[in-house]
């Protein structure tokens, strides 16, 4: 183990082990090994119908195993000739060379993982057939469980009573219940699971993934398998060096325990990107032994569900520390649900218990929309706070923020027009804190009421997510100060803050640009230590007051700032 902290893995496909001899491959761990220090590899035995023989698989681990690498196995369950590769899962065929090479895995290796293409897309006639009159969801989530259950597990531990299955899931887990992705029930057939953290170029490619999503699908895992979550892997496909490093970065702030560079010929051929990884990894080693456990605003993420979808990552992108768990947590201070949390029957009692007991909980307009009219008589969302999201829609660059009280902050603009739904409410009966401004007219933005102990707060999602960044620096100071934490960001979007239990937190830009970032501490008196040689001494504050004090840090585009909180 060449680092305290976390391990330092790769992969290799069948098709490279296949298409490489021996002595190649013993040249290529020289080349890697000037560049990176990996402590572990996948070795794959079988993807798209390339099988790796006996013979010469066990050479290969004789010679890893030989540089000092622990060894484990892998698997890609796909063919040729189809949508994504994906088997059909229906098909006998499949079924019996499944079950044949899980356990032939199983013998060579007492550990293995299942590469995240592990689902079905297949809508074959025997697909068709067998599917019958049930939703499509319905169909591959139930034949999904069968072949982890029948055809992958019971043949590997028959082969090897020993080995430790793990299942990879992808980065795109709003859709995982699309795929036959059963979340639920394989997190318990599996010894463990592991989270794809790749997000690669966030711009131009089609999935469009945010980064903060190599942050925040680890730790749903965490919460979802105590201990299991095995690790974070991520790629360089379609990456800029940065878009690579920032997949590393919040894998590691993630507290990953494995960091799975995908995959070992990648690194053979493109020596800058793991050179870069290196680098960044000794670095990281130095502070995040200093690091606890990652804490922030407790977020609801259901099985199976999906609404507004990857909103989650626009939120933590704009500076809310989010942690998310597939049950409601009903102990939260704070709580953010999204329409995701819709597919919970009983989820406007739970929103009211927490209210009583005195928490503050935060819906999305999307939210709300899907709840309205959906409850029973005096347990409606509309009997919490009767608002209206209405059809008509509402594009500005014009924002003012009005805690109650308080004058408002004047004619903020944004860095381009945002379009959001007109919300209808009962003045003087809510109080609308932050508004979208249009001449002679306003727009809430974050509405807030007080039921019982607690208060709700319904926040209006622009159309287009991702416009949340463009929203003005006050704008969302506000809304995060709303929030309670222990840190408060005032700054503009796509700045992330990941906070720690034991007063340590992260800032990291995803700018373009070095921005100056005013890091709100919500107690007086107290010290700002850094953790990274980025700086070299203790922050004095620029301003104080009776609860906070502020401190002014520069960080650099791209790149991430850690500190300790002292007093």
């Amino acid at each position: 183990m060449h680092y305290k902290n976390f391990l330092t893995v790769t992969y290799a496909p069948a098709g490279y082990l296949n298409d490489n001899s021996v002595e190649q491959i013993r040249e290529h761990i020289e080349k890697v090994s000037k560049y990176i220090k990996l402590d572990k590899i996948y070795l794959e035995t079988y993807r798209s119908e390339i099988l790796i023989e006996r013979k010469k698989m066990e050479e290969i681990k004789a010679l890893f195993a030989g540089k000092g690498y622990t060894i484990s196995g892998g698997i890609t369950t796909t063919v040729t000739r189809t949508l994504m590769g994906s088997m059909c899962f229906t098909n006998p065929d499949n079924r019996k060379r499944l079950g044949e090479i899980a356990a032939y895995t199983a013998e060579l290796f007492d550990e293995v993982i299942l590469d995240d293409f592990y689902f079905t897309n297949c809508r074959c006639e025997s697909c068709i057939k067998a599917k019958g009159n049930r939703s499509w969801i319905d169909f591959r989530l139930t034949l999904m469980n069968d072949i982890s259950e029948n055809v992958i597990i019971k043949n590997a531990k028959a082969a090897n009573p020993r080995v430790n299955l793990i299942i990879k899931y992808p980065n795109w887990y709003d859709s995982f219940q699309a795929n036959g992705y059963n979340l639920e029930d394989e997190s318990k057939m599996f010894d463990a699971i592991y989270a794809g953290t790749e997000t690669r170029d966030p711009h131009y490619t089609h999935q469009n993934l945010p980064r903060y999503l190599s942050f925040f699908l680890p730790r749903l895992f965490e919460n979802i398998k105590p201990g299991k979550n095995g690790g974070g892997w991520y790629d360089l496909f379609e990456c800029s060096l940065e878009d690579y490093l920032q997949q590393a970065y919040l894998t590691i702030f993630s507290k990953c325990r494995e960091q799975m560079l995908f995959c070992f010929p990648l690194l053979v051929n493109d020596p800058p990107y793991p050179a870069a990884a290196g680098a960044f990894y000794d670095e990281a080693d130095l502070f995040m032994d200093k690091i606890g456990e990652p804490i922030g605003v407790a977020c609801y993420k259901p099985y199976h569900s999906f609404g507004e979808r990857l909103l989650h990552e626009h939120i933590g992108m704009s500076g809310i520390p989010l942690d998310p768990y597939p049950y409601y947590p009903e102990n939260a201070k704070t709580i953010f649900l999204t329409a995701d949390a819709a597919w919970d029957s009983e989820i406007v009692g739970k929103i009211k218990k927490s209210l009583l007991n005195g928490s503050r909980v935060f819906i999305t307009s999307g939210l709300y929309k899907k709840l309205v009219n959906k409850g029973s008589e005096g347990n409606s969302i509309e009997d919490i706070l009767p608002i209206e999201i209405t059809d008509r829609k509402v594009t500005t660059d014009r924002f003012t923020n009005s805690a109650f009280g308080q004058k408002n902050s004047g004619d903020l603009r944004s860095q381009g027009p945002v379009t959001i739904p007109h919300v209808a409410y009962n003045e003087n009966d809510l109080w609308s804190l932050s508004c979208a401004l249009t001449p002679y007219s306003s727009h809430p933005l974050l509405l807030c009421g007080t039921y019982g102990k607690g208060k709700l707060y319904v926040l209006t999602v622009p159309d287009v997510p991702s416009d949340f960044y463009k929203y003005p620096a006050q704008t969302l100071t506000m809304l995060r100060k709303e929030m309670d934490l222990p840190v408060t960001l005032e700054c503009a979007g796509r700045v992330g803050l990941f906070l720690y239990d034991n007063n340590t937190f992260i800032v990291q830009s995803f700018l373009e640009r070095t921005e100056q970032v005013s890091v709100c501490i919500n107690k007086a008196g107290v010290k700002l230590i850094p953790l990274t040689k980025s700086y070299m001494r203790p922050f004095n504050p620029a301003r104080c007051g009776e609860n906070e004090s502020v401190f002014e840090v520069n960080v650099l585009p791209g790149r991430y700032a850690a500190f300790r909180i002292e007093g």
